[in-house]
């Protein structure tokens, strides 16, 4: 990989973790959300809304410290398909 690419990365598990951790506190805070094409209320959106907010903060933790199996893990997570 080149410089340019692994920069693209980093700032690409950065944008993603953030956007996943604004989500996710706000879906445990209103107790309500859509995903998947299901309305989550309740206990579930809670716990939906607390996966977000965990994986958004391991891709954070991935761009932002040089531990491999972070990295790892972010780059499995920006390659997966749905």
């Amino acid at each position: 990989m080149t410089a340019g690419e692994i920069k693209f990365i980093e700032w690409a598990l950065l944008i993603l973790g953030a956007g996943l951790v604004f989500t996710g506190w706000h879906t445990t805070r209103k107790r309500r959300t859509m995903a998947d094409g299901r309305e989550y209320k309740g206990k579930a959106a809670a716990r939906l809304g607390w996966l977000w907010l965990i994986l958004g903060l391991l891709l954070i933790l991935a761009a932002l410290t040089d531990i491999a199996f972070l990295k790892t893990f972010g780059r499995l997570f920006l390659e997966s398909t749905s």
